[in-house]
């Protein structure tokens, strides 16, 4: 029995070494890799830097997680990501294999652990990025992340390189993400939307991507009209109309701050409409059900419509902090009539793509017409 083990363990550190070299091999074979981290925007900011360096000449692989995880191979060529069994952090390493194959210049991945040590596992042990992306710091994860905005800055911080450069668009805990990065001798770049910024995604995105992009050689004129013609992730925030109503399907941003700025940043849009709000909620994040009220309260709905899981608890909350709201629950997508909605009428979908949300998704796309942000 002891010879046994001992050859299986033996076996076991022949494979890790194996492995270890293979990763050094491919990773030495790419000039950059841009690890993007974040709260929100991850997948968008990583599509909006493949495609302003691919405008720039570079090779470019690319891979997103988003709600189905996708790689964009050096030829532009999408296709999802096919996974056996759970998602694992070792896909990276078969992505950063991927890349080198490939004759790749910069892998651009964006980070697909939530667990702190994981994240620090992926970036100081498989993709060893010298790019380091923070789109920003919200709270969501607060389980595994932490509960308060200084906690999940410091998990998210586990990504920035250690001797590379960090970029982000995050200002409020912006101070604490530069000490992390000093203390691993990376530089820092705060990144702030100058105005300029075109309207064909949030300012803070291009913004980011344009800073990443300048940081590799890639002039601002040519990055950005590649940028233009960037494929969205397939979940990412868009907007329909649907028997003269407006639907706003966010369902992908799914914390508070994240959804009623993007009803701020639409209100002026259409100011004259009687907002709906539509939550949509998984049964395994119980915390988010909380969150999705409060994104109610905030914005203060003439009427809120319940999908999926946690609806009486929804109720519950509603009747005591938005008494004046007309509260609604469905069994399904199928459920909604959409013609119930008029000229009148924003449709504010928040909470969770996941279960009815990707039916509901579905719909919109064959019943509405996508309008163009």
């Amino acid at each position: 029995m002891t010879a046994v083990l001992l050859a299986l363990a033996a076996l076991w550190l022949a494979l890790l070494v194996r492995e270890k070299r293979r990763a050094d091999r491919d990773r030495a074979a790419l000039r950059h890799v841009v690890h993007v981290n974040g709260t929100r925007g991850k997948s968008t900011v990583s599509r909006l830097i493949d495609a302003g360096l691919r405008a720039g000449g570079l090779r470019v692989f690319c891979k997103t997680t988003g709600t189905d995880p996708m790689t964009i191979d050096v030829a532009g060529v999408e296709a999802p990501l096919v996974r056996r069994g759970r998602a694992n952090i070792k896909e990276q390493l078969a992505i950063l294999h991927r890349a080198a194959a490939q004759h790749a210049d910069v892998l651009v991945v964006e980070c697909m652990a939530v667990l702190p040590e994981l994240q620090h596992t992926a970036q100081h042990q498989m993709l060893r990025a010298d790019v380091g992306v923070i789109t920003n710091v919200r709270r969501d994860h607060t389980d595994v992340m932490g509960d308060t905005l200084p906690r999940i800055a410091r998990s998210l911080s586990n990504t920035i390189p250690r001797g590379g450069v960090l970029l982000t668009a995050e200002t409020g805990q912006a101070a604490l993400l530069q000490q992390r990065a000093a203390a691993l001798g990376s530089r820092f770049v705060p990144v702030c939307p100058d105005g300029t910024e075109p309207d064909f995604d949030f300012p803070d995105n291009i913004a980011l991507a344009l800073a990443v992009c300048a940081e590799l050689g890639v002039p601002r004129a040519t990055a950005l009209a590649g940028m233009r013609a960037f494929h969205r992730d397939p979940y990412a925030l868009r907007l329909y109309r649907c028997g003269g109503a407006v639907f706003v399907n966010a369902l992908s941003a799914n914390d508070v701050q994240s959804s009623v700025l993007i009803w701020e940043g639409l209100r002026a849009r259409f100011p004259a409409r009687t907002l709906s709000i539509l939550v949509n909620n998984r049964p395994d994040r119980g915390s988010r059900a909380q969150d999705m009220a409060e994104v109610c309260v905030r914005l203060r709905p003439a009427r809120v419509l319940l999908l999926g899981a946690a609806q009486g608890f929804m109720r519950l909350q509603l009747r005591a902090r938005l008494p004046e709201a007309q509260v609604t629950g469905l069994k399904n997508a199928a459920a909604l009539d959409l013609a119930a909605f008029g000229e009148g009428d924003a449709v504010l979908l928040v909470g969770n793509i996941a279960g009815q949300g990707r039916a509901l998704t579905q719909r919109l796309r064959e019943e509405g017409e996508e309008l163009v942000r």
